[in-house]
């Protein structure tokens, strides 16, 4: 019985510990720091980008196209943008309708995403976007899954 229980544990962890399913996790804490409730405190928003900041390596690049926005930003400027996004918005929901991951080699991995964000503040009305994302991930020196590439993919839907 022992045995059965060992060997349960032991592909349970490989599962778990597996690139696969480490990247869907670090998938889902990036779309997780887009997640904004309403009665979010300065800390919790604080805490978003912080989390967000350490799946970055340090020279991350990312390309946003939604609606009619356009714009490259290096790792300073996402964590700033995502700083001011956090900060700005009433509230946002970035719900996740699939996850695709696919392992390159030992340190490299992409996941393609696509999310179903919404986006609330003060100035404008609810919005509602598709967005795909595409990420790229590379295994660092520590052995930790840092994001390289972002690719955000959308179209602004209509107001609800």
């Amino acid at each position: 019985m022992a045995l059965i229980t060992l060997t349960g544990v032991v592909v349970i962890l490989a599962w778990w510990l597996s690139p696969s399913q480490i990247i869907k996790r670090q998938t889902k804490t990036v779309v997780q720091c887009l997640d904004i409730p309403q009665t979010a405190t300065k800390t919790y928003r604080a805490l978003k980008t912080n989390s967000f900041s350490n799946l970055l390596e340090r020279s991350v690049t990312c390309q946003v196209n939604i609606a009619n926005y356009q714009r490259q930003f290096s790792r300073d400027q996402l964590i700033e943008s995502h700083q001011l996004f956090a900060f700005h918005v009433d509230s946002s929901v970035a719900k996740i309708d699939s996850i695709d991951v696919e392992i390159i080699d030992d340190d490299h991995a992409t996941a393609n995403t696509v999310i179903d964000f919404a986006v609330s503040s003060k100035k404008t009305s609810l919005a509602t976007e598709k967005i795909e994302l595409n990420l790229s991930w590379s295994k660092s020196e520590a052995g930790k899954w840092k994001l390289t590439k972002v690719k955000m993919q959308g179209a602004l839907n209509a107001p609800l």
